[in-house]
């Protein structure tokens, strides 16, 4: 069988390196399908902890695929690690399983959602955890009040720390491995290094965050303005508006001002002094303004502009009194000053509105596609190269060139190739059509609707107005070039 794996922590393990706890979970499903002749082609590692299936992007993404027919099966530690939230959430994952006829397959037993048997033994699993997960949220939510009091509540370990029980009280112990990481970065900042730089330097001697594969400039800023450093406790950093709740279509996370925050001495050790910590937010507030969200949008490019290198976001940042677009990936991407980017986009939206205008007097309705057409071209013969050595492999396998161990490790490697070919084939196939069904006048009409009440327009409303007309606007810019030495390429909203 061709399968997936789905690999994510269990509330039993909180408090337990991140890391480590997948690695022990990839090696005995890898162990597991290789007993059992399943081909693991894909890894979905959730490395966020929610306990809304929104707020899972990994699971997201795996429910999208198994939708689509990808996989025979997905492989998970235990049948409650894809979800014990709310009923409609493990409602929307069981029936993407059973509609698509993808098996769910742990090493205790394999549920196939199409048996009438193991249909009802999945839900009644599922509502179990369910309601253990209830039970434990009231426990917690009971002791929640008198631990903040108490200066040892954690909800989880941060960098540099790991969870302890000290008279049946949750806090943390120094775990010198990551401290020392902790102590070179305030030295680093004390020094005059930017968080980009000291980002730099440790990952480069190997150091590595808990939910990420590297430290970046916004999580060696966050370790830097953390007091739990410094032996305090924080409390009401951030407000949640869910999603429904006062009519927002989306969930809000708004940061409090500092001010607003419960701070407390805690009880467990401090990596960095108070005088230290000190001295570092001195400097921070002297260094820059750093970009907070407090439920109001100050970019109008906001949530539109990706880095074309590593595909991340690109974000707004305040430097010496102006306002950058910055590669959250340390040494990336090159900087540029916010308000040449954005007169770019303006400018293209113009140059579109007057080429759709001239099309329309002309009488033009079909799409130019030939760019979009060489790309799918140029896919489908890598896909059809990959799919000849996929057979090549079985050949080879036959005349024992490959003994089987050699051959599973190469055959896993080529099919996730053809599945990410498969699915670049499919995004191109879905942009021309998108191309070819857009209509000229409507898109004309919104973009110049646009342009005119751009200028008119706050942050928020400019913001509102670009996300109707445009999907991505994809940065590129080499370093050390000149200010407006950057090229960006938009993809439009098909109307």
């Amino acid at each position: 069988m061709d399968a997936a794996q789905y690999l994510r922590k269990s509330r039993m393990e909180e408090g337990m390196d991140t890391e480590e706890v997948l690695a022990k979970h990839r090696k005995a499903l890898a162990d597991f399908a290789a007993a059992h002749d399943i081909h693991i082609i894909e890894t979905y590692y959730e490395v966020v902890s929610g306990e809304s299936l929104y707020a899972r992007p990994e699971m997201l993404r795996l429910l999208e695929d198994v939708e689509e027919g990808r996989y025979d099966a997905v492989l998970v530690m235990d049948l409650d690690r894809l979800s014990r939230g709310r009923m409609k959430d493990q409602g929307i994952i069981l029936d993407a399983f059973r509609d698509s006829g993808t098996l769910i397959v742990t090493p205790e037993k394999t549920y196939d959602l199409s048996d009438d048997l193991d249909d009802e033994m999945a839900e009644f699993k599922t509502f179990m955890s369910r309601r253990e997960y209830k039970i434990i949220n009231k426990r917690l939510r009971r002791g929640l009040k008198q631990t903040i009091q108490d200066g040892c509540y954690v909800a989880n370990a941060p960098y540099g720390y790991r969870k302890v029980n000290v008279d049946r009280k949750p806090t943390l112990e120094i775990y010198e491995p990551e401290a020392k990481f902790v102590r070179m970065m305030y030295d680093l900042y004390l020094q005059g290094y930017g968080c980009v730089s000291i980002a730099r330097h440790v990952n480069a001697l190997g150091a590595r965050p808990h939910r990420s594969a590297e430290f970046t400039r916004n999580s060696v800023a966050h370790i830097l303005r953390n007091p739990t450093f410094a032996g305090k406790i924080v409390w009401d950093q951030k407000t949640h508006i869910r999603k429904g709740a006062k009519g927002n279509p989306k969930h809000i996370t708004i940061y409090n001002p500092r001010e607003k925050w419960t701070i407390v001495d805690g009880m467990h050790p401090a990596i960095i002094s108070q005088e230290t910590y000190d001295k570092v937010q001195a400097m921070f507030a002297g260094r820059y303004i750093p970009s907070k969200q407090d439920g109001t949008v100050r970019s109008p490019l906001a949530g539109l502009v990706r880095c074309a290198n590593c595909g991340q976001r690109m974000q707004r940042l305040v430097m010496k009194g102006q306002p950058y677009l910055l590669c959250t990936r340390p040494g990336c991407c090159a900087s540029t000053k916010f308000e040449l980017v954005e007169k770019r986009v303006l400018s293209y939206l113009e140059e579109t509105l007057a080429r759709l205008e001239v099309e329309q007097q002309q009488g033009v309705t079909d799409r130019d596609t030939s760019v979009l057409d060489t790309t799918l071209e140029a896919i489908q013969k890598e896909l059809a190269a990959a799919q000849r050595q996929k057979s090549r492999l079985y050949e080879l396998l036959e005349l024992e060139e490959y003994d089987l161990p050699t051959f599973r490790e190469r055959m896993a490697a080529v099919k996730e190739k053809i599945a990410g070919l498969e699915r670049r084939q499919r995004e191109t196939q879905q942009a021309i059509e998108h191309a070819r069904l857009a209509d000229p006048a409507a898109l004309a009409e919104k973009i110049r609707g646009v342009l005119e009440a751009y200028d008119a327009s706050d942050p928020a409303g400019r913001n509102a107005l670009l996300k109707g007309v445009l999907s991505t606007v994809w940065y590129r810019k080499p370093k050390k070039t000149r200010p407006n030495d950057f090229s960006i390429t938009i993809d439009l909203n098909p109307c």
